[in-house]
């Protein structure tokens, strides 16, 4: 009976602290939930034929050398608020959508669920952490001589 009495006490311990420790993560989840994610998209078209970097990208200049093209223009850049969990979609060229996914806050790092779709066939589905108020880089499909990339950022307030 004292056993039986004792994983009582401790099952109820474990239940309460449980309780207390989340109580902060779901006022943390509450206040996220109010906030809108600002996502942007820029898409980029990178190529070889000359060397170029576009002046819209100088701040990307070091990330874009990883890639190792030789030119890099910015033809689109688009803003949206995005929602906690909710699905923002923006049109790609060639027909290819981008769907975006904020999912989590942490540390002040961004977790988003990044899907490329080509009609209704995913080219890339991943989830990516990358500091708020920070971007990355999403290599692309073939187009017009070269790739695109996508550069992907998000912040909250």
């Amino acid at each position: 009976m004292k056993l039986r009495w004792s994983l009582f006490q401790a099952t109820l311990l474990f239940s309460l602290c449980a309780t207390l420790g989340s109580a902060p993560a779901g006022a943390a989840e509450a206040e996220k939930s109010q906030q809108a994610v600002q996502l942007k998209i820029g898409t980029i078209l990178a190529t070889n034929q000359a060397d170029c970097l576009d002046n819209q990208l100088s701040k990307m200049k070091q990330q874009l050398e990883v890639i190792k093209y030789r030119c890099y223009r910015l033809i689109r850049e688009e803003s949206q608020k995005g929602s906690w969990q909710g699905n923002t979609v923006f049109e790609i060229l060639g027909g290819r959508s981008l769907v975006v996914t904020p999912q989590e806050l942490r540390n002040n790092r961004i977790s988003l669920k990044v899907r490329l779709l080509e009609g209704e066939k995913p080219i890339v589905d991943t989830t990516v952490r990358f500091p708020n108020r920070g971007n990355f880089l999403l290599g692309g499909p073939a187009h017009e001589g070269g790739v695109l990339i996508l550069s992907i950022s998000a912040m909250t307030q």
